[in-house]
């Protein structure tokens, strides 16, 4: 290690001059450190991005719970109106307000695809249906699985990260 003493040269001015065993940091130890850090810096980052990745689907989860639940609640009540729920017309025959009054039929027709245009644009490419499934943990958006019997139950179905176009199976499924 060096220290750098002043001295005086011969006209008088500041010359600097390395004594050797000072202490001060060498080159090594600074290719060191800056590499540790480096290295925990990537770390960190990496991390982070899991963290945010984690946070985005428990957040598309979330909306997606709140979602079947609302219509849930929906279903429950107009409960006479069950099987527009099971198998809804493509097109709606009212468009139910305070002002105009609809049968349970046209309110199901109608609470059911404001219900899947709200869940599509809360989380992206989302679809949900509602059938009769004695197994309903099965499924996905191409083969529903519902095979008729057993309650009535919400099929959700989106994707997660990545694209669904990719040849990744990354398509979540909540049901309820």
């Amino acid at each position: 290690m060096f220290e750098v003493q002043q001295s005086k040269g011969i006209h008088g001015t500041g010359a600097c001059r390395f004594k050797p065993g000072s202490s001060g940091f060498s080159l090594l130890e600074v290719l060191v450190a800056s590499t540790v850090f480096s290295v925990g810096l990537a770390g960190f980052a990496a991390f982070l991005l899991t963290s945010i990745i984690g946070s985005a689907q428990a957040r598309r989860e979330g909306i997606v719970a709140t979602a079947a639940a609302s219509l849930a609640e929906q279903i429950r009540l107009n409960s006479t109106a069950i099987n527009r729920y099971l198998a809804p017309p493509e097109t709606l025959s009212a468009i139910c307000t305070g002002e105009y009054q609809c049968t349970p039929e046209q309110q199901a027709d109608y609470d059911f695809k404001l219900w899947q245009l709200d869940l599509a644009d809360s989380v992206k490419d989302a679809t949900g249906l509602v059938c009769r499934d004695s197994t309903p943990a099965d499924g996905d958006e191409g083969n529903e699985l519902c095979d008729g019997t057993g309650s009535p139950v919400i099929k959700i179905f989106w994707y997660g990260q990545g694209n669904p176009e990719s040849n990744e199976s990354n398509q979540d499924r909540f049901t309820l």
